[in-house]
C-alpha cells in the first residue's frame, strides 16, 4: 500500500510539473503574439503596407466611381488574382469622408485611399488626406441625352447582328471574370454584355493598360485625320495653371512614361 501511495504522489507531482510547464508555455506563447502584434501595429512590413493601399485604392475606385460592392471588390479584383496575404485584407468603407480603410485581418497595415471627384481615387500611405484632396478637380453632371442613338443618346440598336450576339453569348468569351463587353461598329453600339454587378455601358471600369491602349488607338486616329499632334501641349484646362507640372508636357509623354503624372489610367 505504502508503494501504491508512493506511485500516485509521484504521478500527481509529474502531472503538476507538466502543468507548470503547460501554462508557462502558454504565457510565452501570448506574450509573443502580443508582440507581434504590437509590431505589426506600430511598424508592418512594407509588404503588408503596400497590399493594404493597394487593396484600398483598388475599393476606392470601383465603389465610388464604378458603383459596385466593396465586399464583391475585394473577392474578386483584390483577393482572387493577387498574393497570399491580400486573402487575409478587411475593409471598411466611410462614404461621409469618401475614404476606404483597408488592413490585415482589418487591423494591420493601415491602407487608405480618398475619392477626389472627378480627379478619381488616391491612395493616401502617409494619412496626410487634406494633402491628397488638394489635387481635386470637378465637373459638372452630363446633360440628359434624350433618346437618340449612342453617342448622340443612350439608345442602342442591336437588330440584324445575331452573329455579334452569339460570340458574345460564349462563356469562353464572356464568362466568370468578365466586367463588360461593348461591340461598336460605324460608330453605333451593336452588341454589349455585362458581368453581374454592372448595370450599363455608361457605367465606369477600371481598364488598366487596356485604357491606355485604346486611349493610344483613338489618338492615332485623330493623328492620322490631322486633328491631333502628338506634340500638342496645355491639353487640358485643368493643365494649363503655371503651377501644374503637365502643362508644358507633349501629348506623347504618357507613352514614353516620362512622369508619373501623366501617365493615363483609368480612375
Amino acid at each position: 500500500m505504502k508503494g501504491l501511495a508512493a506511485r500516485e504522489d509521484g504521478e500527481d507531482d509529474g502531472m503538476r510539473t507538466a502543468l507548470r510547464l503547460f501554462k508557462w508555455l502558454l504565457c510565452l506563447l501570448a506574450v509573443a503574439i502580443a508582440g507581434a502584434a504590437l509590431w505589426l501595429y506600430v511598424s508592418p512590413p512594407a509588404l503588408i503596407r503596400v497590399g493594404s493601399n493597394y487593396a484600398a485604392k483598388i475599393i476606392c475606385s470601383n465603389v465610388f466611381i464604378a458603383g459596385r460592392d466593396p465586399q464583391t471588390v475585394l473577392e474578386r479584383d483584390v483577393q482572387a488574382p493577387g498574393h497570399p496575404l491580400l486573402k487575409l485584407m478587411s475593409v471598411r468603407v466611410e462614404p461621409s469622408d469618401a475614404t476606404v480603410h483597408t488592413g490585415l485581418f482589418g487591423v494591420f497595415g493601415d491602407g487608405l485611399a480618398v475619392y477626389r471627384g472627378a480627379t478619381g481615387c488616391a491612395a493616401v500611405p502617409d494619412g496626410d488626406v487634406d494633402a491628397a484632396l488638394g489635387a481635386r478637380f470637378d465637373r459638372p453632371e452630363p446633360a440628359s441625352q434624350g433618346t437618340d442613338l449612342w453617342p448622340e443618346g443612350p439608345r442602342i440598336d442591336v437588330k440584324g447582328h445575331e452573329l455579334v450576339a452569339e460570340l458574345l453569348d460564349d462563356p469562353a468569351l464572356t464568362g466568370p471574370g468578365m466586367r463588360a463587353v461593348v461591340v461598336v461598329q460605324d460608330g453605333r453600339i451593336i452588341g454589349e454584355r455585362f458581368g453581374e454587378d454592372v448595370a450599363h455601358y455608361t457605367q465606369p471600369l477600371i481598364g488598366w493598360s487596356m485604357t491606355k491602349t485604346v486611349t493610344a488607338a483613338l489618338i492615332g486616329t485623330r493623328v492620322k485625320a490631322g486633328r491631333l499632334s502628338v506634340e500638342d501641349r496645355n491639353l487640358f484646362p485643368e493643365w494649363r495653371m503655371t503651377s501644374d507640372r503637365r502643362s508644358p508636357l507633349p501629348i506623347s509623354s504618357p507613352w514614353r512614361a516620362v512622369s508619373t503624372s501623366t501617365r493615363i489610367t483609368a480612375m
